[in-house]
């Protein structure tokens, strides 16, 4: 157990939950391929350049009125949303979600778990709540035990949470966009140039290229971003998923969008989806942002106007298959990660692909070809 992580449970009375770290068998050693050790080895080869960082997670998830013993006997379908009406950025629709939003908002701080913000999301049942930044680890196991208690607490008060990155075709995903800054060890920040530079979007040099390391390389290692075949479905133009390769001021057809000022001055990445293990998406972050730094990278020139509709842009992958063929070609991944993690993620993304393509015959096969073939 990592005792730095234990929590009173605030929603469970006499009850304590702690985070453990895996090791090898027989060994004092941590279990190279276990997530917290993967981003572990990342932030290592951060400080041994004297930098750190800060996280912070911004989650959207879906809510159903209907209980999760239903939702599951109707195999998810057909399921009766928290609300009925479109209410992004709408008062009364906050007011009348908040008797449970409420219960995350205050439980979630009790938990160790401060909240930035809430407020109802575009899809019908879709919420999304920002957690206040902080260090990168602390916030990866933030971000976990969020996910398991809002799971726990619906399913108390008699709803069915999901934080799939596309649930229902016909609405919109759930994202879970990640904010990165660039601090030394001493807790000064280095994303921002402090003049505003012409041409840089106010990015220092060294920032500049762990920009531009993420849009460079974001490609080979989008499976950590991505990591199941249902996130895919997510990348549809207009829908404000991140799927233009592209950095951006405050732009959010550009799966790289530059916001804050000043010390609060960082990238937001919109590619993963809210289905993103974070301990490997923000491993995938560093590793892609120390790439761009090694290679001495340009500060990226930034994009203006509608990403989605400029067909020059690089996009995202269309598939957890593509992916994983991507990942598994990869140089950068390979040196980054090393051999025996490098395997690690590409089996087990090849394992759900496989899983997938031979172990399932989906609805849309059966309505399309059942009769018609």
């Amino acid at each position: 157990p990592d005792l730095a992580t234990l929590r009173r449970i605030p929603w469970e009375p006499n009850a304590a939950f702690v985070l453990c770290d895996s090791y090898e068998m027989d060994s004092d050693q941590l279990l190279e391929v276990a997530p917290r050790t993967i981003l572990r080895r990342q932030l290592a080869r951060a400080e041994e350049k004297g930098l750190r960082f800060g996280f912070a997670s911004e989650l959207e998830f879906y809510l159903a009125s209907t209980p999760s013993a239903q939702a599951f006997a109707q195999r998810y379908r057909d399921l009766d949303m928290l609300s009925a009406h479109r209410n992004d950025y709408q008062m009364s629709q906050a007011g009348r979600d908040d008797w449970f939003i409420a219960q995350i908002r205050n439980h979630m701080s009790d938990f160790g778990i401060p909240i930035e913000a809430s407020k109802p999301e575009w899809g019908l049942g879709q919420q999304e709540v920002t957690l206040d930044f902080t260090s990168t680890l602390e916030m990866a196991d933030r971000h976990v035990l969020f996910k398991y208690g809002v799971k726990d607490l619906a399913h108390r008060a008699g709803l069915t949470c999901t934080f799939m990155a596309k649930p229902k075709i016909d609405d919109v995903g759930s994202s879970c966009h990640l904010h990165v800054s660039l601090w030394d060890l001493e807790g000064n920040p280095l994303s921002h140039d402090g003049g505003g530079t012409a041409g840089t979007a106010g990015m220092s040099a060294l920032f500049g290229s762990f920009v531009a390391g993420q849009a460079e390389h974001v490609l080979d290692l989008g499976l950590l971003f991505a990591p199941t075949v249902n996130s895919y479905k997510r990348y549809l133009p207009d829908q404000f998923a991140g799927t233009a390769i592209a950095v951006g001021v405050d732009n959010r057809s550009c799966a790289f969008r530059l916001v804050g000022h000043g010390p609060s001055f960082r990238v937001e990445n919109r590619i993963p989806g809210a289905d993103v293990n974070p301990y490997y998406a923000y491993a995938a972050t560093i590793a892609a942002g120390l790439a761009g730094i090694e290679a001495g990278l340009p500060t990226p020139s930034v994009h203006d106007g509608n990403a989605w509709t400029d067909s020059a842009l690089p996009s995202m992958t269309t598939s957890l298959h593509a992916s994983v063929d991507r990942f598994g070609a990869s140089e950068v991944a390979r040196a980054a990660f090393g051999d025996a993690v490098f395997e690690h993620l590409f089996l087990s993304a090849r394992a759900e692909v496989v899983a997938f393509e031979s172990g399932c015959v989906t609805d849309w096969e059966l309505v399309r070809y059942y009769e018609r073939v």
